[in-house]
């Protein structure tokens, strides 16, 4: 036997001992070669006696929990951050197309407006070279370049270049507060504070899905707002999964009200797919929220 199958032989071996159900050995090396042991713990924790603690834990497992229970809140997991990151492009395009729109139309006569410190704050111009710099590796911007000799090349394009914490920040940048205002009432929100609290949990949830992060038990650094056109009047929306999909479902009404009950559909059809082990979906109930 080779070192590394002797390895993950001693891995099987110890979810085992920590009362996990392993009914196929060659399954479970092929789980573990994939997926990892360290990132297969995120998905046990859960279901650990001791649960939430996270303190002096000796790891073992509640009774009666298998592999395959693991594996599909694992791939549940997978599914539901490729399902908020398609969505969430959907805002994340729609926002910045507001902002291109508005002040655009607003500053006509300056298409390099966000880098007008009348416009925008004095510290974000003066930073901007810097984003700058990787917005200038997009062939497209290279090509404006060649055809049309400048420092920047007009918001129109050069915004779509850039990420969603980018363009929330030149929101943010943005001097004249009525703008900001307008802005926000695209999206149905009478508060830049509530606007800003919503669209800094969408960029943060789009950023832990895009690097694989872990999505069933998210628990937010920043509570979302009880204020808003979202009613999170339940103190554990304000942090969990369910808050956050509260609020990216109603950004995704404002985009598209199709796209909306698009979203719907694929949630409601990924949990109920979990109902058929009552384990599985109780669990998922206490560390997300959904139902």
């Amino acid at each position: 036997m080779s070192d590394y199958l002797r390895e993950v032989a001693e891995q099987i071996k110890h979810l085992r001992e920590l009362g996990l159900s392993v009914p196929d050995d060659n399954k479970a090396y092929e789980v573990l070669s994939d997926i990892g042991y360290y990132r297969l713990g995120f998905y046990l924790f859960p279901f650990e006696k001791n649960y939430p603690r996270k303190t002096g834990r000796d790891h073992t497992l509640k009774a009666s929990v298998s592999l395959e229970t693991i594996l599909r809140l694992y791939y549940f997991d997978f599914e539901i951050r490729h399902i908020l990151l398609k969505y969430i492009s959907r805002i994340e395009i729609h926002f910045r197309t507001t902002i291109i729109n508005h002040m655009s139309a607003k500053h006509h006569s300056k298409d390099t407006w966000f880098v007008d410190d009348k416009i925008i704050s004095p510290s974000y111009c003066n930073t901007f070279g810097d984003i700058y710099k990787r917005v200038h590796l997009s062939p497209y911007i290279k090509w404006h370049h060649h055809n049309h000799p400048c420092k920047y090349a007009p918001a129109w394009k050069t915004l779509e270049f850039m990420t969603i914490g980018e363009i929330l920040d030149l929101y943010d940048a943005i001097s004249n507060v009525s703008s900001r205002l307008e802005i926000s009432k695209a999206h149905g929100i009478r508060s830049i504070k509530t606007f800003d609290n919503y669209m800094t949990a969408v960029r943060r949830v789009r950023n832990r899905c895009a690097h694989g992060g872990v999505m069933f038990d998210y628990a937010a650094s920043e509570a979302l707002t009880a204020k808003g056109p979202v009613e999170l009047s339940s103190v554990p929306d304000r942090t969990n999964l369910r808050g956050v999909i509260a609020v990216i479902k109603y950004l995704t009404g404002i985009v598209s009200m199709n796209r909306l009950a698009d979203l719907e559909q694929e949630l409601r059809h990924l949990v109920d797919k979990l109902k058929d082990d009552s384990l599985l979906y109780t669990t998922i109930q206490i560390t997300s929220g959904l139902k």
